[in-house]
């Protein structure tokens, strides 16, 4: 007996599985969702970027409890002349399963244990499936045409199982390139993330046309349908389409990048991330605004922080015409330079700018750094200041006065108006 007929007889001791065995597959299905929702949540929970059997044991907690109750099931329906060959075949596939992550884990890297394991799994999952010699038939002979494409029930169900497969390593290594980029101190925020979207979208396009390719299907045959789709696409899908082309042009053209303060239409606030259809700003109240694209590129945005965070601040003060304003613009000058916020360098100014109605008319100009924190505190903290060292030197801020004349009428009063006053 040779090493294939060794593993075909132990996995299928009675031959093959037939269609009467299919309640063994749905006892398999209901049990391991009873598993999931009890042990796998908790499994779930274990975060970690390291791999050891340890966690690998607890991570997959819930495979081995519904692999040793179907390996319970199979001895005890062994000992009462039950035949299962599913269950028999499940607990050996298992088995080398086990064998395959406990041994993957000893690797440190918890990306390439698993990626490594995903592989033996695969593998021997497909070495096992080809032992079924009659199944694998049925399966093929299961087969609809739609139009001029051929799909068999094998050809799907390998094909969700490789597109499972290089969905997953494709957003495995997405994640790995995206990590490595981060690294890159050449490389700009809004760069990082359009390169990052686009091995993305190039590793999901790729899985898709692998699990089609699995399938059986002839992806030629979706060129003219895949242009008409792509037209309906255009014009019912106007505006996505308008909000992703829109994000693409402020990834390349870096002009407005997360950790930018920017202001448009009212909303003040930093970027926190730049999606394919919208950008996240949040507010200084914790509101987080959701600015499609489409506006950043058409309407008029402030970016305080687009060259530098440098921000100068504009802070208009009146004092009486009764207050020398050479005292009045060293006090302000001094007032600003006390908080904390107010950089030294540039230094802040402050200049009269005119002589009003009722006041003299200063204005301080000071720098800060850190509009993300806020610019209407630094105002408030600097106006204070200035409101405290004006009280200690008597420095009057006027207010708008008028003086009222009242004199008495020159034009004769009427017969009627005079009575009407006299009775009054």
């Amino acid at each position: 007996m040779n090493f294939i007929e060794y593993w075909h007889t132990l996995l299928l001791q009675d031959g093959s599985l037939q269609l009467h065995d299919s309640w063994q597959l749905v006892s398999m299905i209901v049990l391991f969702a009873l598993c999931a929702r009890t042990i796998g949540r908790r499994a779930n929970t274990l975060i970690t970027s390291q791999s050891n059997p340890l966690h690998w044991i607890k991570r997959n907690l819930c495979f081995l409890v519904f692999w040793l109750v179907i390996t319970c099931a199979t001895v005890v329906c062994s000992s009462l002349q039950i035949e299962t060959p599913a269950f028999h075949f499940f607990t050996i596939l298992g088995s080398v399963w086990i064998i395959i992550g406990l041994l993957t884990s000893f690797i440190p890297v918890q990306f390439w244990a698993k990626s490594i394991a995903s592989i033996g799994y695969l593998m021997t999952a497909c070495f096992f499936l080809s032992q079924i010699d009659g199944d694998a038939h049925l399966l093929q002979d299961l087969h609809f045409t739609v139009g001029s494409i051929d799909v068999s029930a094998w050809g799907i169900i390998t094909g969700v199982i490789a597109f499972a497969f290089t969905l997953w390593v494709s957003l495995a290594m997405a994640s790995l390139i995206e990590t490595q980029l981060q690294r890159v101190p050449r490389l700009s925020p809004s760069l990082q993330v359009l390169i990052a979207k686009i091995v993305r979208i190039a590793f999901i396009v790729g899985a898709s046309a692998v699990a089609m390719s699995s399938m059986g299907i002839n992806l030629s045959a979706f060129a003219v349908l895949g242009g008409a789709v792509g037209l309906g696409l255009g014009f019912g899908l106007q505006k996505v389409v308008s909000n992703f082309i829109s994000g693409i042009l402020l990834l390349i053209d870096n002009s407005i990048k997360p950790g930018d303060v920017i202001e448009i239409d009212g909303t003040y606030g930093w970027i926190n991330n730049l999606r394919a259809r919208y950008a996240s700003v949040i507010t200084r109240d914790g509101t987080e605004h959701l600015i499609p694209n489409e506006d950043l590129i058409t309407q008029r945005v402030i970016n305080w922080s687009f060259t530098n965070n440098l921000v100068r601040i504009r802070v208009p003060i009146g004092v009486s015409y009764n207050s020398d304003p050479h005292q009045c613009v060293k006090l302000v000058i001094d007032a600003a330079s006390t908080v904390d916020r107010v950089l030294a360098d540039p230094p802040a100014n402050c200049h009269v700018i005119g002589f009003g109605d009722n006041s003299i008319d200063l204005e301080l100009r000071c720098w800060i750094s850190d509009p993300a924190n806020g610019v209407a505190n630094v105002k408030s903290q600097v106006l204070l200041n200035i409101w405290d060292s004006f009280k200690a030197n008597n420095i009057e801020i006027p207010f708008p006065q008028r003086d009222l004349h009242i004199r008495s009428s020159d034009v004769p009063l009427t017969a009627t108006e005079q009575t009407t006053s006299e009775q009054s």
